[in-house]
């Protein structure tokens, strides 16, 4: 050991040599003086390292010795073949076990110790039974509270069976109609209730304009681009206008970018991270794909690591409720395809650090996507109007691809998106081509094969007639509303506080930590319900959000006034009513999943929600 250490001391003086000779001549002396006398402090700690393990190493390779010793002893007597046998037998056994021990722990490394024991503990025979009996009854409350105000008596108009002769038109018509009363009702353009949802104003020549477009194209598919080129021109076109919008095209720092048209957020992001993954195989090899998210992300994300099978690792966001590159870097490795960022994320209408994530994509060499679907067409403008907009598009470096939804703030009909990516190279991985097929060659974009092109003549026909200006006006209007909201909640309504600095017309509160009427903002969710309100629900924390719209961008001073109200009519119900409150509506399902550790429970309820909304 000694004469390792004396090596090491030999590597040590001939590598400070080494690395003089790279230094300037002018700061060498400085540098060997500073070298030498670093060195001659570590050197004497690491002889007293050596002095202290030097005895456990040589007790270290006398026990192995013996052990050795004891081995060849002890099969001293056996033949070669046998020991041979023995030791391939006992390989196949250890490899044997470990396969099965993989396989028992595989559940428990994919989904974590508590899902795993959670299902297990579900399924005994006691309460398996109990669960079945709750989601009975809570089977029983959606369907009832489904079918509540129905006109025509909602189960009396149903159909469960195509009939036997045909319907007359006007017929049809009349049923429609009455259908059209139990959904919500708009009111006048500006003054709807409705979280986001309906972007355009409703009674406007905007929107007249959009239906006589998809009367006048609904025969079309772009999946027959040589009998519909109209329809596949104007695909190209919105792509190209909404690229422009967003660091893209001929005058914009990313000039290649690209892109196409999808059925809206969730295909455009389920679209970007199957083209992310396919390229990052393609280019670096990588087989066992990952992909790190914020707690903030869209829920489509979830569904594209099922989808595309795709490990996914959920990172935390910061006090300021964005997604930092400091909390995303230690997640980084070898299988890392994409990294995401949200512009703004849907929860808390916030911007992640796009600039810092992206940039630790670009050094890394991988895939970095942009969800914008949300503030695509709207954040370009909130900066237009002088208001702070952190980089989030094609002009930072990193970014790859990018998700903008024309049926928001574009204000299309529903059923468009656009998705981006930085150069042709990298969309080509989104499309399908099978040259192989009896039914002739095949290519598609995307995942849908068969489209409407009337939707996209939709989008087409409404970004040139808003143009920037008409959209520039609708975001004024929204950002003004937004204020309103802020400085009313500030000021009016001390129990609620606003979550961060919102970039657009998302606006997230919840319950002020610490303040005496420790108000459930799901049970005052439940009474702005019944006033004609209809919120977004949140979860970790327990909050809601409105998202403003050029349809409901009037009404935030009666949003405000709709809180106060709301707050002081719970004081005033007293302790005993507001705890009957929690246990009613959509409150105990939201205080559930807050404090519930057993998230699969929580997904049984969902699933039987889903199922009671398909059945007829």
């Amino acid at each position: 050991m000694r004469e390792h250490l004396q090596a090491l001391q030999a590597q040590g003086q001939g590598l400070i040599a080494s690395v003089l000779q790279r230094i300037p001549p002018d700061l060498r002396a400085k540098a060997a003086d500073a070298a030498n006398k670093a060195y001659d402090q570590a050197a004497p700690l690491i002889a007293n390292a050596y002095t202290v393990a030097e005895p456990h190493a040589v007790r270290a390779g006398e026990a192995l010795a013996r052990a050795r010793q004891q081995f060849n002893a002890s099969v001293a007597d056996v033949d070669a073949a046998t020991l041979v046998v023995a030791t391939v037998l006992a390989l196949l056994a250890v490899g044997l076990f470990l396969r099965v021990l993989r396989r028992l722990a595989r559940p428990f490394i994919e989904r974590g110790v508590l899902p795993v024991l959670f299902d297990a503990i579900r399924s005994l025979p006691p309460l398996s039974g109990i669960i079945a009996k709750e989601k009975a009854k809570m089977r029983q409350k959606l369907l009832s509270a489904r079918d509540t105000g129905v006109p025509g008596g909602g189960p009396r108009d149903t159909l469960t069976r195509l009939p036997a002769r045909g319907t007359p038109v006007e017929e049809v018509a009349a049923r429609l109609q009455r259908r059209a009363l139990a959904d919500v009702q708009l009111g006048a353009d500006g003054e709807s209730r409705l979280s986001g949802a309906v972007y355009m104003a409703a009674h406007s020549p905007h929107r007249r304009l959009l239906d006589s477009t998809v009367a006048a194209f609904s025969l079309t598919n772009p999946l027959h681009a040589d009998s519909f080129p109209s329809v596949r021109q104007m695909e190209a076109e919105v792509v190209a206008m909404t690229a422009g919008l967003l660091g893209g095209g001929p005058a914009g720092p990313a000039p290649q970018v690209c892109g196409a048209m999808t059925s809206g957020g969730t295909e455009s992001i389920l679209s970007a991270v199957k083209a992310s993954r396919d390229y990052m195989a393609a280019r670096r090899g990588v087989r066992r794909p990952e992909m790190v998210i914020g707690v903030s992300a869209h829920a489509a994300y979830w569904k594209a690591a099922e989808y595309f099978n795709i490990k996914l690792h959920v990172v935390p966001v910061g006090s300021d409720f964005r997604l930092r590159a400091a909390d995303v870097r230690p997640r980084l490795n070898a299988n890392t395809v994409l990294l995401v960022a949200s512009a703004p994320g849907f929860p808390h209408g916030l911007v992640d650090d796009v600039q810092g994530i992206a940039g630790l994509a670009a050094r890394a060499g991988i895939c970095c996507h942009v969800d914008a679907c949300l503030g695509g067409f709207c954040l370009p403008f909130v900066r237009q109007l002088g208001s702070r907009v952190p980089p989030f598009d094609f002009a930072v470096r990193g970014v790859t691809s990018m998700s903008v939804d024309t049926h928001k703030f574009g204000m299309a009909h529903k059923g468009t998106s656009v998705v981006l990516y930085r150069h042709p190279e990298l969309r080509q991985h989104q499309f399908t081509r099978i040259t192989d097929w009896s039914g002739g060659l095949y290519i598609s974009p995307g995942l849908a094969g068969s489209r409407n092109g009337a939707l996209i003549a939709s989008a087409w026909a409404s970004l040139v007639h808003l143009g920037e200006e008409g959209l520039l006006a609708a975001t004024a209007r929204i950002m003004a509303a937004r204020d309103e909201l802020v400085r009313g909640i500030s000021s009016h309504v001390p129990e609620l506080e606003v979550i961060g600095e919102p970039e657009m017309g998302v606006v997230a509160f919840r319950a002020r930590p610490g303040h005496p009427a420790r108000l459930n903002v799901y049970v005052l969710n439940d009474h702005l319900t019944k006033q004609g309100w209809h919120m977004n629900a949140l979860q970790n924390p327990p909050a809601l959000h409105f998202c403003f719209t050029y349809m409901n961008s009037a009404v935030a001073p009666q949003l405000v006034a709709a809180l106060r109200a709301a707050a002081d009519a719970l004081a005033a119900a007293g302790p005993a009513a507001r705890a009957a409150a929690a246990q009613d509506g959509s409150a105990p399902l939201y205080g559930m999943s807050n404090v519930s550790p057993d998230r699969g429970m929580i997904g049984e309820f969902l699933v039987a929600y889903q199922d009671v909304m398909l059945m007829p």
